[in-house]
């Protein structure tokens, strides 16, 4: 059964990118305020989408990434990594976020973005690159550092330490 406290991304659409680099977040995705509750935090996946969490998921990241001690320097290396590609992004009166530069870039995102529910987060991709990932996960080039990247996050996310 579904917890009615946690908010759940479900479904699939594709969204114009406009010239200000802004997509409309689909309307059951949004937040009815517009404070710090209200944002998502944007991360840049090794895989090279976008992934939107919000503030109950930041929440266990940052408990997760608490835990890693400062010693752990493979840790500190994600952790830093994390952060430092990482915006806050908030839903605008007409619910649209605005994606850096960078994280644009990141993603490989021109006119479409495709916007992926991942029940308690979601992610925008290059649409091309999506189906590309969809027919085999493993195709996507990521080199050694970004399969590093995913090595430290599943062990983070697992265990919550190093």
């Amino acid at each position: 059964m579904l917890s009615s406290n946690v908010r759940k991304f479900a479904g699939g659409y594709i969204h114009s990118l406009d010239s200000k680099n802004r997509i409309t977040v689909p309307r059951k995705w949004r937040f009815q305020g517009d404070d710090d509750e209200s944002a998502y935090l944007a991360i840049p996946q090794p895989v090279g989408y976008i992934w939107l969490c919000p503030p109950s998921k930041v929440a266990q990241l940052e408990e997760k990434m608490e835990s890693i001690l400062p010693s752990d320097l493979e840790g500190q290396n994600f952790i830093m990594y994390v952060m430092e590609n990482s915006e806050m992004v908030y839903c605008d009166k007409s619910g649209r976020i605005v994606l850096t530069p960078a994280l644009i870039e990141h993603a490989g995102l021109e006119k479409q973005a495709q916007l992926i529910g991942m029940f308690g987060s979601w992610a925008v991709w290059n649409p091309d690159r999506y189906a590309k990932f969809k027919e085999d996960p493993y195709s996507l080039d990521i080199g050694s550092k970004g399969r590093r990247l995913l090595n430290v996050m599943e062990k983070i996310w697992k265990t919550g330490m190093m």
